[in-house]
């Protein structure tokens, strides 16, 4: 087969194979040589006993037809068959390693895996929109295959992606993550984003919503006020769902009353803001969502006192803590315990006449101090004749009266000068029967007799 052309690619059958030498038919009863230096560029073959048998079928081209000598050659059709192998590998789709070798006018990125020329587009550098680019020219990148495309030259481009590679990794890093994640997990994480609903925490991979609910035990309208981007958080995971982890913060966290109640018992005194007035009571905290109720019967020992009156909303003043509910979280405040307490002076009993000056009048009597306290004269114990106590009493008398009723837990003190009244006329009343009235005389004749 004479005719053979220089560069024409044959399959032919080895004839016989030496050392460095082997006979190949290329048709006809042609033959042609290849000798081991144009069989392969393996520079680990060392005998072409060792990669070739007789009858073999191997792919060779013509490199030389001239005086009855054909020569043979192995080595573009080698180069090719390993740029094939490259390119299908390039091809299939998984990542790879490539130089950075350069760039090109279109701003794209040349690179080079053993030999095969490849494109990065700016635009499938990275993930991260302020990436250096350039600082990936002259080293090695783990890219992807994304597509064949023919060039204006009629070339064929291999397009590969280094963003994609990150995005596959982190998407399998995240899913890895996602799955070892369980509720009830304490996980620390970094606050991504903040919206007005929540803040976005990212772990690794992983990123969960806070809902503002879940930020604080205190109230807030906006979760910055407690969190800033960047900043590294404890929580906990509250739920999961298939694609979504729901984490609080305030759940690793002491509620208010906790920490309120950790230093302060029944007894301490406390600064309080005042943040509602009502007819009965207020309302004070002593601290951030601490909430303590001040009854009008703690105002002050002195029952009249109008200190409501005295004071407004936003106001501060010190209060003692009276009670404490730890289970509902309530506690009661007092005033008066800050104060001096009269009423633990009063040792008074019933039946025993004290002396107490008029201060007074109401409606239905007149109000008696006795010591430091006062007690109450109602109109029908303040004379034996049915008088009211102002047509008897001015205020400033000095008077006597009765303790008819005492009880200093709850400030009363009950008076009467009746009772004294109609004892003097009792005692009168005896002592004039006994020295002056005959059998047969009554008790009106004793009045008509005073009478005289």
């Amino acid at each position: 087969m004479s005719n053979l052309r220089v560069g024409t690619t044959v399959t032919g059958e080895v004839v016989s194979v030496e050392d460095n030498l082997a006979y190949v038919a290329v048709g006809g009863k042609s033959e042609g040589r290849i000798y081991l230096e144009h069989y392969t560029s393996d520079k680990d073959v060392k005998n072409l006993k060792e990669v070739l048998k007789e009858g073999a079928q191997i792919k060779v081209q013509v490199t030389k037809n001239s005086d009855g000598l054909i020569l043979l050659s192995r080595l573009d059709i080698e180069e090719k068959e390993k740029r094939d192998k490259i390119i299908r590998k390039i091809m299939n789709h998984k990542p790879f390693m490539a130089q950075v070798v350069s760039k090109n006018k279109n701003n794209e990125f040349v690179l080079s895996k053993d030999g095969v020329r490849l494109i990065l587009p700016d635009n499938y550098v990275d993930l991260k929109a302020d990436f250096d680019k350039d600082s990936i020219i002259g080293t090695e990148q783990k890219v992807v295959f994304v597509k064949s495309e023919v060039d204006e030259r009629g070339k064929t481009r291999f397009v590969v992606s280094r963003k994609q590679v990150q995005y596959n990794e982190e998407r399998k890093a995240r899913e890895e993550e996602f799955s070892s994640i369980n509720t009830g997990d304490v996980l620390t994480g970094t606050v991504e984003r903040i919206t007005d609903f929540g803040a976005f925490i990212k772990f690794k991979s992983v990123e969960g919503l806070c809902h503002i609910s879940e930020v604080s035990h205190y109230r807030i309208k906006n979760p910055s006020e407690e969190l800033e981007i960047g900043q590294s958080v404890e929580c906990k995971v509250i739920k999961k769902t298939d694609t979504k982890l729901h984490l609080s913060i305030k759940a690793l966290k002491k509620t208010p009353w906790e920490q309120f109640l950790e230093n302060h018992k029944v007894g301490d005194v406390v600064e309080c803001e005042i943040i509602k007035k009502s007819e009965k009571f207020m309302l004070c905290s002593p601290e951030r969502d601490i909430v303590g109720i001040l009854n009008q019967s703690d105002y002050s020992w002195n029952r009249d006192e109008n200190f409501a009156g005295s004071v407004e909303e936003g106001d501060k003043i010190n209060l003692q803590i009276t009670y404490i509910d730890k289970d509902k979280n309530k506690m009661t405040l007092s005033k008066k315990h800050l104060e001096y307490n009269p009423w633990h002076d009063v040792h008074l009993h019933v039946h025993e006449i004290v002396s107490g000056t008029v201060e007074r009048f109401t409606n239905t009597g007149a109000i008696i101090k006795v010591g430091n306290v006062e007690g109450f004269l109602s109109n029908k114990d303040a004379s034996d004749e049915g008088k009211d106590a102002q047509e008897v009493l001015k205020v400033g008398d000095v008077i006597n009266a009765e303790v008819v009723a005492v009880n200093p837990q709850r400030w009363l003190l009950t008076l009467s000068i009746r009772t004294i009244e109609e004892r003097e006329k009792r005692k009168y009343v005896e002592k004039f029967i006994e020295e002056n009235v005959s059998s047969s005389s009554t008790l009106e004749d004793l009045f008509k007799e005073e009478e005289k």
